[in-house]
């Protein structure tokens, strides 16, 4: 039994059972960080749709933006998570669906950039009028430092809120500029974009996960 025990054979089996229990546990692993990929990338696909077909039915009147809604229109991602996973699926998906993702997060992609350049746009406008705002109202309130008559007083008050009434009025609204590239970007984006959800590619990469298609 000693000789046994100190023979190279029972070396060889615990060195063999220890690879296996390792080789195991990787596997396990690598099936536990494939399904939580998966569910993330459905997750976001299924976010960044909502969040392109809203600003195709809210944030744009043919080829007109409508500020307000795209001003509270939520980014269409933040973390690309394909970027991030898509080693994964390189040898479990085929080269057409692949490339089909891929295509899908690149149209995504470049939404999100016209998205982003639009909202600055729309964040200046709304910078600029307030200050303007501002000017107005102290100049006023300066004129009325200088002649403090109850007259200049009270006509001084009247024009401040007729100026708060003018601005908040959206009749009278300055409309933000947008040179025609960022329309034609953002029009030449949503043109592209097609749907994931629903077609074959989608159920692919669902199963490559071992998840269920949502």
């Amino acid at each position: 039994m000693e000789e046994f025990l100190n023979s190279n054979l029972l070396q060889t089996i615990v060195l063999v059972f220890t690879v296996l229990v390792t080789l195991l546990i990787y596997i396990n692993n690598e099936r536990k960080n494939l399904k939580s990929a998966t569910t993330i990338l459905v997750l976001q696909i299924k976010n960044i749709e909502k969040n392109i077909e809203y600003l195709k039915s809210e944030g744009i009147s043919g080829e007109a933006i409508n500020e307000q809604q795209f001003h509270y229109s939520v980014p269409i991602f933040e973390e690309n998570a394909w970027e991030k996973y898509k080693h994964h699926y390189a040898s479990r998906l085929n080269s057409s669906d692949f490339a089909k993702i891929e295509q899908f997060y690149d149209i995504a992609q470049a939404i999100r950039i016209q998205q982003y350049q639009i909202k600055q746009k729309i964040q200046e406008n709304i910078f600029a009028k307030t200050t303007c705002y501002y000017q107005q109202q102290f100049s006023r309130l300066n004129a009325c430092v200088v002649d403090r008559s109850a007259d200049r007083e009270t006509l001084c008050q009247k024009d401040m809120n007729y100026a708060l009434t003018l601005y908040n009025n959206p009749m009278f609204s300055v409309m933000t500029f947008l040179h025609k590239e960022f329309g034609y970007g953002l029009m030449k984006g949503l043109n592209r974009y097609q749907r994931l959800t629903g077609t074959v590619v989608y159920t692919r990469l669902c199963k490559s996960g071992k998840i269920k298609e949502r």
